[in-house]
């Protein structure tokens, strides 16, 4: 057996659990203010492309610089986005204390809007760092992606989820949960991407 290779191989590991550990607390010191949640979002799926691009940057330098260069779209998609959330969840919550008749009528509608808009929501910072794009062309790929590529909208539903029910019984996880879920969403993402792409270019 090869101790310098599983010294080597524990320096590794440990070392890519601290990355992820120094994101997640960057992540957490710029969403304080509230309202650069999405912009802080978006600098770390932008560092955890890197990561699966096989690119090693200073992960602070790095962060700080797509948290600049995020910063005004994201403020745009964090209003635009916080107002329809709003608006589809006022919606439902109304039209389900609505008479039986209009209750079946607009409820599911209404129901399916909200699913819709959860599975956009999948994509979006992956494609707001994937992509260049305007931030309506953002919210329409966004969109397009959520439809065509369902089975990678309900995994990401189904980790968001689970990661819910974790933070909820151990606390302090939220302290370390929240880069490995960009990690897992960039890379699902990713690959629908490419599936897309590689469509396109026959």
């Amino acid at each position: 057996m090869n101790v310098f290779n599983i010294d080597g191989r524990f320096y590794r590991i440990l070392d890519k659990i601290t990355d992820f550990l120094l994101l997640n607390l960057l992540w957490i010191i710029f969403c304080l203010p509230i309202v650069t949640i999405f912009p802080s979002t978006a600098a770390m799926f932008g560092v955890v492309r890197s990561w699966v691009r096989k690119d090693e940057p200073s992960i602070t330098k790095h962060f700080y610089t797509l948290f600049k260069d995020n910063f005004k779209q994201g403020i745009l998609i964090e209003i635009a986005w916080f107002f329809m959330a709003a608006m589809v969840t006022f919606n439902i919550f109304v039209s389900f204390h609505m008479g039986d008749t209009l209750k079946y009528i607009i409820f599911p509608p209404l129901i399916f809007i909200g699913i819709l808009f959860v599975f956009t929501s999948i994509f979006l910072f992956p494609i707001m760092v994937h992509y260049k794009t305007s931030w309506l062309g953002l919210i329409k790929n966004a969109f397009f992606f959520s439809i065509s590529q369902p089975v990678t909208s309900l995994l990401g539903i189904l980790i968001i989820g689970i990661s819910g029910v974790l933070i909820f019984f151990i606390p302090i996880s939220f302290f370390a949960i929240a880069s490995l879920i960009a990690y897992i969403l960039y890379y699902l993402c990713n690959k629908a991407f490419q599936k897309v792409e590689t469509i396109k270019s026959k």
